[in-house]
């Protein structure tokens, strides 16, 4: 009984203690060092077992050294009997997180069924979890959030609504990320990520965190390469182009390399070719996972050709299609186009499609209506791939500066092509599409093409199509158009 009482005393003065918000905060700063110091200074062996397990897998997700990943399991390996045995009756949040780590490398590494065993433990030790604990939280989110996304047929095993998963999600995720949670550092990036998934308030969430979490702290690493990436993609070049430049001053760089890998797509985007290739040359030298290295092979192949170097062009394109491990769903795309581009090298069409996208992406859509205007005016002897990447590119260029009805019109007529290699563009024009519908309280289209979306993202196999439309779909599928009022 002594032993009981004093282990849940030690729990509840740890977390009264905060220790564990100041070595997560260490951890996504990718600042080892303080992360160890941190352990130090922890006086419940759980948790220091805990933290020593956690700095492992960091290490192991993000190695300078493939000596780092065999470290983790030896670490794992030596701390299962105590976790399962002596941690888990008192902690079983923290097993569960141990099991979860487990279970993502074991996916980096490809090794389905033990990644699968470790998942299932880690769902296991999570059901006994103490519900108020924010770690327990934060993986009930996490969890939710993948079984609202498991593409069809696996999903329709599991129980309960895909809208009840995403509402069970946001509302665990929200509690995990509380400001005085020791688990807020990752929480909230967390919901941050699941937020723009949804299409829903990331920008609002963001402020928020500003205002919470960075008035008087600078956000660790990971938290500003976030923040970065969100306003490459909302089109703030500069901001973007700032943000990246101070990352990759950062000794985590030599840990990180990402910042330099969006850099040079923003170059990219901003036809500035020279620097984009001096930036994924610095990322490929420090890159030791597969991930970004197809994709900034193939849009180098790219610049080659543009450049009138074929020799090059084809080089980079066979490199790129070379990689069969586990990829970002960005590589994936890439190697389709360096397989396509390899049989038929980019077209003045096809080029002029690409400098209007990136035109886009700039917010210059003006330059952009001005880039397709000659392909709209020859429209009819474009092939079908190419008549949809127009309508795509037109349908963005309308929504993107709020002209939403011809935006639903270059959409539609993008879904009602027949393309071979575009399909993907179909997938995402009816995702638009559905969203402009909802927007519109249109509820019956935009129940249709969040379907269409969904059918068209399992074809191509885009997740994160599937994951927005199934969302979607969720949202809209129980609403009903106003009845008006019967006259007397």
């Amino acid at each position: 009984m002594r032993r009981f009482t004093w282990r849940w005393l030690s729990l509840c003065l740890s977390v009264l203690c905060a220790q564990r918000a100041s070595f997560l905060y260490a951890l996504w700063d990718l600042d080892f060092e303080t992360a160890e110091r941190e352990i130090t200074a922890e006086w419940n062996g759980s948790y220091a077992t805990w933290d020593q397990h956690r700095v492992a897998f960091f290490k192991a997700l993000f190695p300078i050294h493939p000596s780092e990943r065999k470290s983790f399991w030896e670490v794992t390996q030596l701390s299962e009997r105590l976790f399962e045995r002596q941690i888990a009756p008192a902690l079983p949040e923290l097993a569960a997180d141990v099991y979860a780590q487990r279970a993502i490398l074991h996916t980096l590494e490809q090794d389905w069924l033990s990644a699968g065993y470790a998942a299932w433990k880690s769902w296991r030790f999570l059901q006994k979890g103490l519900l108020k604990d924010p770690l327990t939280q934060q993986w009930v989110g996490l969890w939710q959030v993948i079984f609202a996304t498991i593409p069809p047929p696996y999903g329709d095993w599991l129980p309960g609504k895909v809208e009840s998963r995403w509402q069970s999600a946001l509302n665990a995720l929200r509690r995990a990320c509380l400001p005085n949670s020791y688990t807020v550092w990752e929480s909230s990036l967390l919901y941050f990520y699941v937020l723009r998934n949804l299409d829903t308030l990331a920008a609002a969430w963001l402020d928020t965190c500003r205002r919470e979490l960075f008035a008087h702290k600078e956000p660790p690493y990971l938290w500003r390469f976030s923040i970065a990436l969100y306003a490459l993609e909302e089109g703030r070049f500069a901001e973007a182009e700032s943000l990246l430049l101070q990352l990759v001053a950062r000794p985590q760089i030599s840990r990180f390399p990402y910042p330099y890998y969006w850099l040079g797509k923003l170059y990219l985007y901003s036809g500035k070719w020279d620097k984009a290739l001096k930036a994924w040359h610095a990322f490929g030298e420090i890159q030791t996972q597969p991930f970004g290295v197809a994709a900034y092979q193939t849009w180098s192949g790219y610049i080659a050709w543009s450049q009138g170097d074929s020799l090059g062009a084809e080089k980079a394109w066979r490199r790129a299609i070379a990689y069969e491990k586990l990829l970002w769903e960005e590589d994936l795309l890439s190697q389709d186009l360096a397989r396509q581009w390899l049989q038929t090298p980019p077209d003045t069409v096809e080029r002029r499609l690409w400098a209007a996208r990136w035109l886009l992406h700039g917010r210059q859509y003006s330059a952009a209506q001005d880039t397709l205007e000659a392909l709209r005016l020859q429209v009819a002897r474009l092939s079908g791939d190419q008549r949809t990447a127009l309508y795509y590119t037109y349908g963005r260029l309308y929504h993107r500066s709020n002209r939403e009805e011809s935006a639903r019109f270059a959409y539609y007529q993008a879904t009602r092509q027949v393309p071979q290699k575009n399909r993907w563009m179909q997938a995402y024009a009816a995702l638009y599409l559905a969203q402009l519908y909802e927007r519109a309280a249109d509820w019956h289209n935009a129940r249709l093409y969040y379907k269409e979306a969904e059918k068209l993202g399992v074809e191509t196999n885009r997740t994160g199509i599937i994951q927005k439309a199934r969302g979607g779909f969720a949202r809209v599928k129980d609403k009903r158009y106003p009845v008006p009022s019967e006259k007397p």
